[in-house]
């Protein structure tokens, strides 16, 4: 199914897909250090100086930060805190809501082809079906047709790694299809945020 142009532009319906996996544990990080509202020399001093996320190098720090930062943007402190502070179960799905939240493409994929394969009692879900996705989500946004070979290889390999992250498929390799149950919290939270959408993409 083709998505509709509900976005202003390619980049605001990909979002920061390509940033990489959903880094729970860092992700936890960062939502604690956001509810503190730092200053730019404080959050500077907690990725670079004080190494919070725990990375080899500077940049892969500040790079891992900023995606977090970027998927986390524009949610209430309610949320923060629940991620930051809940447990693994909930803290994953609330970042994968987040991320669907800031990547609309991804959110689109999974109502219209995980949920769709899962309706029909398919068992897995193939390279090719993101292949004819990306495809089809070219007809609306041309300019993703434009995008490097690198760089929708990299994307198709991180929305794979999300699913996997998030258990909606058991591994990369095989990409066989489980199934997910919504946590009641998850759902009331993002019904209050008018995120129906994105509940319809979550739910198995």
């Amino acid at each position: 199914m083709t998505p509709q142009a509900k976005f202003k532009n390619h980049k605001a319906y990909l979002g920061d897909l390509i940033g990489g996996s959903l880094m729970l544990r860092e992700s936890q990080t960062i939502a604690e250090l956001l509810l503190k509202s730092p200053t730019q020399d404080e959050w500077h001093d907690a990725i670079v100086n004080r190494n919070l996320l725990q990375k080899r190098s500077d940049a892969s720090a500040k790079r891992n930060a900023a995606t977090i930062k970027k998927r986390l943007a524009g949610l209430s402190d309610t949320y923060l805190e629940k991620l930051a502070f809940g447990g693994t179960e909930l803290a994953t799905q609330l970042m994968f809501a987040a991320t669907l939240i800031n990547s609309p493409m991804l959110a689109d994929f999974m109502r219209n082809v995980v949920i769709d394969a899962k309706r029909v009692f398919r068992e897995f879900i193939e390279l090719k079906d993101w292949e004819s996705f990306w495809e089809g989500s070219i007809r609306v946004y041309p300019e993703l047709g434009s995008m490097s070979d690198t760089s929708t290889y990299k994307i198709a390999q991180v929305a794979f790694k999300l699913l996997a992250d998030a258990g909606y498929i058991d591994s990369t390799r095989n990409k066989k299809l489980q199934n997910i149950f919504l946590l009641p919290e998850v759902r009331s939270l993002l019904a209050e945020m008018d995120c129906e959408d994105v509940i319809a993409a979550m739910e198995i």
